[in-house]
């Protein structure tokens, strides 16, 4: 284990758990180190533009950088897996939020050695059982500048229009549903959010970003709650906390009912 991945977690577990932790480590383990951290700006449309000749540590093959954005609650992993082929995940791991590594072929979490695939951040080794978020990029090669599109939404799910989130009854029949729950990535706001038909028949929205360490939260619909697996806070459909470390509420959004759709503002 190198002298750098020793520090790094002792800083995070303490000196006594970084020692059982190097101690448990099996002989085969990958001596890796969070990706270095570079602090950007994004445009007011929320784009990130990387040239990616001037961050060494990204443009070899094999290299990565975590992003820090000015102003938002995730920090960004960037990977360069082969030439012109970069891809963009939340930087920290969804099993215990330690910020993550990449070896060259897979992401990798320097405290307990989940791996993720790059492309799309789904698990590939646990203790992780939950995937990192992928965000929308696209790499020009003639001028080596990387765009990464923060307010990206899911395709299928409705956009964000001047704050407003339709969901019409015709294409998400569950939300007349009681005890239902509909969620995803809405365009112009790029944040997953959560919408529930709760089992009064009354209606709840909230964000989807724990207020812990801004890890997404999951949800459970036979509790109707949600969960951040990271250091398993746990919120009420209407995004108060019950249990902790989380003390603030998950954001929420109004949320309104027509005779054809459910309609959620504030999304901004």
């Amino acid at each position: 284990m190198s002298t750098s991945r020793r520090g790094f977690l002792k800083g995070i577990l303490g000196t006594g758990a970084a020692g059982a932790a190097a101690t448990a480590l099996p002989g085969c383990a990958p001596d890796i180190d969070p990706a270095p951290v570079t602090d950007v700006s994004a445009s007011a449309e929320g784009t990130v533009s990387l040239n990616v000749a001037r961050y060494p540590d990204l443009e070899r093959v094999g290299g990565a950088l975590t992003v820090r954005v000015a102003g938002e609650d995730q920090d960004l992993l960037v990977t360069h897996a082969a030439q012109n082929d970069f891809s963009v995940l939340s930087s920290l791991c969804t099993h215990a939020a330690c910020p993550l590594g990449f070896d060259g072929r897979e992401v990798v979490c320097p405290c307990h050695l989940s791996k993720f695939n790059p492309k799309d951040g789904s698990v590939t080794q646990r203790p992780a059982t939950v995937g990192l978020r992928k965000f929308a990029s696209t790499y020009n090669a003639g001028t080596q500048v990387l765009s990464i599109d923060l307010r990206a939404g899911e395709d299928g799910f409705p956009s964000a229009v001047n704050g407003e989130v339709r969901f019409p009854f015709a294409q998400f029949p569950t939300l007349r549903d009681n005890g239902s729950v509909v969620e995803g990535v809405p365009g112009g706001y790029g944040k997953r959010i959560f919408v529930f038909r709760l089992a009064d028949g009354s209606l709840s929205a909230v964000d989807g970003l724990c207020t812990h360490q801004a890890c997404e939260v999951t949800s459970r619909p036979a509790e109707q709650d949600l969960i951040c697996y990271c250091h398993n806070s746990i919120f009420t459909a209407q995004g108060d906390v019950t249990q902790g470390p989380a003390v603030l509420p998950l954001k929420k959004f109004t949320v309104t009912e027509t005779t054809d759709a459910v309609v959620v503002t504030g999304v901004q």
